[in-house]
């Protein structure tokens, strides 16, 4: 993947107030109102403090919030998407730690020195007969997640992530494909390191 340069990426901020994926990252909820994200390759949207080094910190992961959908597709979740939502997200915290535990560093969900909180902006479990009979997609079900890492010292953001998973085979409940990728965003930050993951990102802009 090509990548901006660094420079480049920090000079190039996004405005305040505006949103990304359709409406579905509001960077508002980060509190950060000079973040300009890039596309990894196992994650859609990253951004990274400059000068952040989260190298051998600790990591406490906390329960995350009720689930509150946002995008041109809130509306249109049912009751079922509302329930899958809710059961991903209470054990969202204990999931992350537990995946990532050695990966990007010491995790826990008691203690650490960079507080790490999520939410679910979207769900879907998709249409499995859409997905046998169709194909190509159809009824495909999916999760949409925001991610943020706080120094707890100074209450500064370091990190942020935004991402959607599609579950889009007969055989792939929404859940499953989604712990999956965790896996696979984890094994990217703990190789790259999120410095490094963020500087060969490609900007977003959409």
């Amino acid at each position: 993947m090509a990548g901006l340069p660094l420079a480049a990426l920090l000079c190039a901020s996004a405005a305040y107030g505006a949103t990304y994926d359709e409406g579905r990252l509001d960077p508002s909820w980060f509190g950060q109102d000079d973040i300009s994200f890039v596309e990894t390759d196992e994650i859609d949207y990253l951004w990274v403090r400059q000068g952040a080094d989260l190298a051998g910190r600790s990591f406490h992961f906390v329960e995350w919030p009720e689930s509150d959908f946002i995008g041109p597709k809130a509306a249109e979740r049912d009751d079922e998407d509302r329930r899958l939502a809710r059961q991903m997200r209470a054990d969202m915290h204990n999931s992350f730690a537990e995946i990532w535990d050695g990966m990007i560093g010491d995790t826990s969900t008691s203690e650490g020195d960079i507080e790490v909180v999520g939410r679910i902006v979207d769900c879907s479990t998709g249409s499995r007969a859409a997905k046998v009979l169709v194909g190509l997609g159809a009824g495909a079900g999916s999760t949409v997640i925001d991610l943020k890492f706080t120094d707890k010292a100074t209450g500064e953001l370091l990190a942020a992530i935004h991402h959607r998973v599609v579950s889009g085979t007969s055989w792939s409940t929404t859940d499953s494909k989604f712990f999956k990728w965790v896996k696979k965003a984890g094994k990217e930050l703990a190789d790259q390191g999120f410095a490094s993951a963020y500087a060969k990102g490609d900007r977003r802009t959409d």
